[in-house]
């Protein structure tokens, strides 16, 4: 790289028929005459060769010593004087024109071959030859320590001697002539340094026309490119490609690197992108497909916070509440339910965030005020923060279902109670035989006023037993509305041993149950339902001959009591392989009468009371059903009885 500094004003340059140009001699390769030649050669003379035929003129060239040169430009016989180092009384005196050039700097230092001679280094670290005219001014002040030798040969011969560490010349051809001419062998090539130096053009200041010509001349020569083919010819190549020619594997080996990292980057971003491509396409259709399943999905859909606030509502939701779905985001789950279910809802939502997963059979009312009886299931959804909990919930109708069930229910309580006919009209039969028979004592009159009474009031006594029969079988086979109430299964469980009292003639019943101590709240009539037949299913496992306990007992299910009711026998017990399917409807292996509908109805009914069902063997050899029913507190058992 050229720098120019010009330090004085534009004028047209001026034709002449000469330029006389002087200039110093011996520092190759600025200028310098080669043995047995006349001519002067070097930098200094081929760039003031390109700059005189810019102006039209014909240099000359006159050689001589730097205080002669200034001399004669002094004395207008010479028009110029180049490669000499300018100060400050130059400066004022001339008009000085620099050309600041990069350039090698061959460093040259001691290396002593005789390891044993020992050489004192302390005083001089630099020499260079003096007034050497291209060595800028400011050159000597990097070192403090620093001396000037007359001629090349002289700064050489110094370093080899030891009286100075190192010598740094502008060209290394004539110092490696003279280190072999000399047998300098304790001079060495330590390496190239970068610098610059300034070529110098002084100019009279009264040649103005001169000094301006020499300026575009100049310019000229930088821009056509001549100057840097002279500086390459003579000083070799610029610092860039000095730097090219010094660093060019690790530059050649860093492009490489980074053109790899580049074209791994540019094949991954591309491959990156059509993984992103595929991935959105792929999600775009699974989003599709999932708002496809969720619409087309014919239970209610609904996208919960923490809170109850419905996210998300599907078709279904829409068109069996009878809301559109704009409007079902408004409101919140529990606004859905039944006022009387809200207790039983709060218990299920705060089950859902505690163990994650619920269920709840509860009821809803749609736009119009119908009820609808739904079974709630509910999942929280992972990877949700605490402040943005949400759950999924499923809504399916069962108001069908609900209808199917009370109507099997009614029909297997219908096929209960013709099994207990039979011993039913035994019961019924004793107390119409006595009501006859007294009956026709008084139709005949001889009795006395005494004997009439005792027979009339034996008539009542009966009349009310066999009416109480009755009605207990009315009450069974009756479709009464669903009432939850408290009931002490100790006595519902003694009521349904009294009904089959007649079945139970060849059968030792051991029982254990206390009055008053075991609560639930329910349907009587179901629940009557369900031990009947558990009863009924003892006996004809046993063949009506055996033993049979019922028990009623307290037992902890984890934080909440429940009330155990179990029916053992002696029976033939049930196969391990059935276990599984006894619950399931029409499953009648293993059984001489029925349809099988028996324990899938109390399943149900159990269920529906927040029960479970379950059978196991039992200790007298046969089945052991164990009903588990949610006890009940004693503030609600009084405020229900009381």
């Amino acid at each position: 790289m050229i720098v120019i500094l010009i330090m004085a004003l534009q004028e047209t340059a001026v034709a002449q028929d000469g330029l006389r140009i002087g200039v110093p001699m011996g520092f190759p390769p600025f200028a310098y005459q080669a043995e047995g030649e006349r001519e002067v050669r070097g930098y200094s003379v081929d760039v003031l060769e390109i700059l005189a035929k810019e102006l039209l003129v014909k240099p000359r060239y006159l050689v001589g010593r730097h205080e002669d040169l200034l001399k004669a430009l002094k004395n207008h016989d010479l028009d110029l004087v180049i490669g000499i180092v300018s100060n400050e009384s130059n400066r004022q005196e001339f008009d000085i024109l620099e050309i600041f050039i990069y350039v090698k700097h061959y460093v040259f230092v001691h290396h002593c071959v005789d390891h044993t001679k020992s050489v004192d280094h302390s005083g001089v670290s630099l020499v260079v030859v003096r007034d050497q005219p291209f060595m800028a001014p400011d050159f000597f002040n990097q070192s403090e320590n620093c001396i000037q030798a007359r001629t090349i040969k002289d700064a050489l011969m110094m370093v080899d001697s030891g009286q100075a560490r190192q010598f740094i010349d502008y060209s290394d051809h004539l110092a490696a002539y003279l280190i072999g001419k000399y047998g300098l062998a304790n001079v060495r090539q330590a390496g190239v340094k970068m610098g610059r130096f300034p070529f110098t053009m002084i100019i009279a200041k009264d040649n103005r026309a001169l000094g301006s010509g020499l300026r575009e001349a100049l310019g000229q020569a930088i821009k056509s490119g001549q100057l840097d083919r002279v500086r390459d010819k003579w000083l070799g190549k610029s610092w860039a490609s000095y730097i090219w020619q010094r660093f060019a594997p690790w530059f050649v080996l860093a492009a490489l690197m980074l053109m790899s990292v580049v074209l791994f980057f540019l094949g991954w971003h591309m491959a990156l992108k059509r993984k992103v491509t595929q991935v959105t396409g792929r999600l775009r259709t699974s989003e599709v497909r999932y708002r496809q399943l969720i619409e087309s999905a014919p239970d209610m859909v609904f996208l919960v916070d923490r809170k109850g606030w419905i996210q998300l509502a599907n078709h279904s939701a829409s068109k069996r509440l009878l809301i559109p779905q704009d409007q079902l985001l408004l409101n919140r789950l529990q606004y859905l339910l039944v006022p009387d279910e809200l207790g039983r809802f709060k218990i299920f939502w705060d089950r859902l965030f505690s163990d994650r997963i619920a269920t709840l059979e509860t009821r809803m009312r749609n736009f119009s005020g119908r009820e609808i009886s739904v079974e709630l299931m509910a999942a929280r959804l992972r990877g949700n923060t605490e402040e943005g909990d949400l759950a999924c919930c499923f809504a399916r109708d069962l108001t069908i279902r609900k209808m199917i069930e009370q109507e099997l229910i009614t029909s297997e309580r219908l096929a209960t109670i013709g099994k207990i006919a039979a011993g039913v009209a035994h019961e019924v039969n004793n107390p119409i035989g006595i009501i006859l028979a007294h009956a026709e004592d008084l139709i005949s009159g001889e009795l006395n006023r005494e004997e009439s009474q005792e027979s009339l009031t034996a008539i009542r006594r009966n009349a009310l037993r066999a009416g109480s029969t009755i009605r207990a079988l009315l009450d069974q086979a009756t479709q009464a509305p669903a009432e939850r109430v408290a009931l002490d299964v100790a006595v519902l469980l003694e009521e349904c041993l009294y009904f089959l009292k007649p079945r139970l003639k060849k059968t030792v019943v051991h029982q254990a149950l206390d009055a008053n101590t075991h609560w639930v709240t329910g349907d009587d009539n179901q629940l009557q339902q369900v031990f009947i037949n558990l009863l009924l299913n003892a006996i004809e496992s046993m063949g009506g001959e055996g033993k049979l306990k019922v028990s009623v007992a307290t037992i902890d299910d984890k934080m909440n009591k429940a009330n155990r009711i179990c029916i053992e026998d002696s029976g033939k017990g049930i196969l391990s392989d059935h276990l599984p399917h006894i619950f399931d409807p029409f499953f009648t292996r293993g059984k001489t009468q029925g349809n099988g509908l028996g324990l899938f109805v109390a399943e149900r009914i159990v269920n529906n009371h927040n029960g479970r069902i379950f059978a196991t063997a039992s200790t007298l050899g046969g089945t052991a059903m164990i009903v588990d029913l949610p006890a009940c507190t004693k503030a609600y058992v009084c405020k229900r009885v009381c």
